[in-house]
């Protein structure tokens, strides 16, 4: 259950505006980098695959703009290689920036059924606005409780810096991408053990018009994990692609 709770978080969305003006939201500077506004009206299913590791499983993320009096709300489900949902993030996105705004956890049970963990929010800043400065850091930090586990907690903070544009190709197309610098510090907190408290850097890709299509984290000596986005399609082919498989 850690292991998908941490597998999960580590593909947690971000999204940021450039230039303040009375243009749609879409055609903010660097917001085009992110995962475009319009397109995502009717949902689409994001494949992420991992990079040369077999034994780590595909990464699926349902995303939908929802529009609540006037304000743009990015929603997401993350769902792993059995078709269950991990985790589900919904963020707001207005001119002075972007704030996370709900973030649940499930616990997958025995019995089939599945238990939300409800998530503290202490730091929303899922990402900066108006200007990327490389010298500031953006942070956002999560607290829950283990289920069962009295006395235990988890706390992640996650800290961004914007390192540089450059290019990436996807899908035989070189597409104008930004790049960003990842580090984020965990508490485990074990009652009459203390804590557990590793750090793991990481980088993000996001190509114009697409949104986040690369992803790494280094976990520890000479083990990493990474992930690129391999495709994108609506929820109906998801559940027929899922329907064969499960079957």
């Amino acid at each position: 259950m850690i292991k998908d709770i941490f597998k999960a978080f580590f593909f947690t969305m971000a999204l940021c505006s450039f230039f303040c003006c009375k243009n749609e939201l879409k055609d903010v500077g660097f917001l085009k980098f992110y995962y475009p506004l319009e397109e995502l009206r009717d949902g689409l299913v994001y494949e992420y695959h991992p990079v040369n590791n077999d034994t780590l499983p595909v990464d699926y993320w349902y995303y939908r703009v929802h529009k609540i009096e006037g304000v743009d709300y990015l929603t997401a489900n993350n769902y792993n290689e059995n078709f269950e949902v991990q985790q589900f993030v919904r963020e707001k996105v207005e001119w002075e920036g972007v704030q996370l705004v709900d973030f649940i956890l499930y616990q997958h049970l025995e019995n089939g059924k599945q238990k939300q963990i409800d998530v503290e929010i202490q730091k929303n800043q899922v990402f900066p606005s108006y200007t990327l400065d490389s010298t500031k850091q953006y942070t956002m930090k999560l607290k829950w409780d283990l289920p069962k586990e009295e006395g235990t907690f988890i706390t992640i903070e996650r800290k961004r810096k914007y390192l540089n544009k450059g290019e990436i190709n996807f899908e035989g197309k070189e597409i104008p991408c930004v790049v960003f610098k990842l580090n984020e510090h965990i508490e485990h907190f074990i009652e009459d053990d203390g804590y557990l408290e590793p750090e793991y850097p990481g980088v993000e890709i996001y190509a114009e018009g697409l949104g986040m299509v690369y992803f790494k984290k280094v976990l520890g000596e000479g083990v990493e994990m990474e992930y690129e986005l391999k495709a994108k399609y609506s929820m109906e082919e998801f559940e027929k692609l899922f329907d064969k498989t499960l079957k």
